[in-house]
């Protein structure tokens, strides 16, 4: 009966220390992949350009038309 006692008490030692360790090094996302190539706010720009107005128009009417190999 002692040992199964020790090995309860030891279980919830380990339990708690890891518990303790795991929360100290967990961080947020917008923390730990901060850069200057990740912008999760404020795309701005980057992305279609200054000019982008979401109006799409039909290739046909744009005056594009598809060459071969492009």
């Amino acid at each position: 009966m002692k040992a199964f006692l020790v090995a309860v008490a030891a279980a919830l030692v380990l339990a708690a220390a890891a518990s303790f360790l795991l929360a100290e090094n967990q961080r947020f996302a917008y923390q730990a992949f901060a850069t200057s190539g990740a912008r999760v706010s404020d795309p701005g720009t980057n992305l279609v350009g200054p000019r982008w107005t979401g109006d799409i128009k039909e290739p046909g009417k744009a005056g594009h038309k598809a060459e071969a190999g492009s």
